[in-house]
């Protein structure tokens, strides 16, 4: 069954798209078993750590973006009190 290049395409575009054809090619390799269990379990941790920091990064940057701006913020508080103060000095 032949895959086109739509299916392709949507591979692509996900997060691990690109990754998954390495990942299967390293399985199908000689290279994964001339490893220990060692030095596997080491090479997996540290993949976990990497996309862990990589979600947290993107976590961290979603949060940064859906907050306003500080400067508008004190722009803001700045512009009450000059006009509480305008009130107060015509009053």
């Amino acid at each position: 069954m032949k895959k086109t290049k739509k299916n392709k395409a949507a591979k692509k575009t996900s997060l691990l798209g690109g990754a998954t054809k390495s990942l299967k090619k390293l399985g199908k390799g000689k290279a994964l078993g001339k490893l220990s269990t060692t030095q596997k379990v080491v090479g997996g941790a540290a993949l976990v750590a990497l996309g862990l920091s990589y979600l947290s990064k993107r976590r961290a940057a979603k949060a940064i973006d859906a907050t306003p701006p500080a400067t508008s913020a004190t722009s803001n508080a700045l512009a009450a009190e000059e006009s509480l103060a305008a009130m107060d000095g015509n009053a």
